[in-house]
């Protein structure tokens, strides 16, 4: 890069597949067809990660049924209006476009989720962090490098082939100067919401032109699971016992199994397998839950790789670099993927990538002091080129399908 001078200008306040999932259930009214327990399916596209939605459940009227899903497609587009950074109206766009130092009113799912994003920022030591637009940018992940064939350079960092080059390491640094999310401030004055956005900002001049950088929010994981809480409410309301919902797989509700043979109504779910090292199968263990939230990130879905070194979307937030990609650390966390069942899928989705963040050892302590009432799971790469699944379920929860060592946590 040529002709550039970066300027860090920072004003410190006072006051983060189809299917990772995929139900083993009959979907398509080819299981028992009585009235009671037959099953319909739907899909339809949710911009969260351009992953497809969907859900099947048993009710007694057609009529309901697309009443139903015409009412969780509004909640979905709520939701998206709400968080998604592509779409300049929405409350997350706004704030990213604002200048250090604005104040931006939020709607109140904007509020809800950020303020969801605190907690769990702080409980994870700042391991889950929405704060880190910039780097997901930088590294060629956000929406704008979603369609390859559209894709141009915008900015003084870009590359022509992103997943071909690396991106300087001076713009990880500074990049990462701006994703202190505890200098995010949230208010709520007359019934009004609004968040305070960091005075913290990078100047630099490029090849005759000024560019400024601002702390850049994305909520795409976290948003995903809101929306699947906001789709299970829907669905509860409507009065439905049977069937799931699936939004891109890596953050699912599921109800009751209609078919009482299997497993006392609780559906059998297979978890993707993240490495072909572990077996030749598309999943590597399957779990056995009903009337839950399932969750689950990992660095198999989104990724590029140079050199032998997988670099994914999941930006440990402490390095600026993809997790388990870090210059450093060979092995990085070490964490490949992670699962949750039993907690909200908003809470579960941002759990789950701070659990792939933390590494094995943080990982195990923040489980013991936080989620010891919920099933929990993630694959440790060894570093000898095996691998083993640490989880705290019970025996009859779950089933190993091939290839994996299992410690009991």
């Amino acid at each position: 890069m040529q002709n550039k001078r970066l300027k860090l200008s920072c004003i410190l306040l006072s006051a983060a597949s189809i299917a990772v999932f995929a139900a083993c259930g009959n979907g398509n009214g080819n299981g028992n067809e009585d009235e009671q327990t037959k099953l319909y399916q739907y899909e339809t596209y949710a911009h969260f990660n351009y992953a497809a939605a969907q859900w099947a459940f048993s009710k007694k009227t057609d009529e309901t049924d697309e009443a139903t899903w015409a009412e969780i497609r509004q909640a979905l587009t709520n939701v998206e209006q709400s968080v998604s950074v592509s779409d300049e109206k929405s409350a997350i766009a706004k704030f990213n476009a604002a200048d250090a130092g604005a104040k931006i009113e939020l709607d109140q799912t904007a509020y809800d989720l950020l303020t969801l994003a605190k907690d769990i920022y702080e409980k994870t030591d700042g391991a889950y962090n929405p704060a880190v637009g910039n780097l997901i940018d930088l590294w060629g992940f956000s929406p704008r490098f979603s369609d390859s064939s559209n894709y141009e350079p915008q900015y003084p960092y870009d590359r022509k082939k992103p997943n071909e080059v690396l991106p300087d390491a001076e713009y990880v640094e500074s990049f990462l100067s701006l994703s202190d999310f505890s200098q995010v401030i949230l208010s709520e004055e007359d019934g009004k919401y609004y968040v305070l956005k960091p005075d913290c900002k990078i100047e630099e001049e490029y090849e005759g032109k000024k560019f400024t950088y601002t702390m850049q929010l994305n909520l795409g994981g976290i948003g995903k699971g809101y929306a699947v809480d906001e789709a299970d409410r829907v669905i509860r309301a409507a009065g439905y016992e049977y069937g799931y919902f699936n939004l891109g797989g890596s953050s699912m509700t599921v109800l009751k199994d209609p078919r009482e043979e299997d497993h006392a109504y609780a559906w059998e779910i297979g978890v993707v397998n993240p490495r072909r090292e572990i077996n030749n199968g598309n999943s590597f263990m399957s779990v056995i839950e009903k009337d839950i939230c399932l969750s689950s990130s990992g660095d198999y879905n989104q990724y590029y790789e140079l050199d032998g070194k997988r670099y994914s979307h999941i930006i440990n937030p402490k390095t600026g670099y993809p997790v388990n990609s870090e210059p450093e650390n060979g092995n990085g966390s070490g964490i490949v993927c992670a699962s949750v069942f039993g907690l909200s899928a908003a809470e579960g989705d941002a759990t789950t990538t701070a659990l792939m963040v933390m590494g094995k050892e943080k990982a195990i302590e923040y489980i013991s002091e936080y989620l010891s009432g919920v099933d929990v799971c993630f694959v440790y790469a060894k570093g000898d080129g095996s691998y083993a699944l640490y989880t705290n379920m019970n025996e009859q929860d779950y089933k190993i399908i091939d290839g994996i060592e299992t410690v009991k946590l």
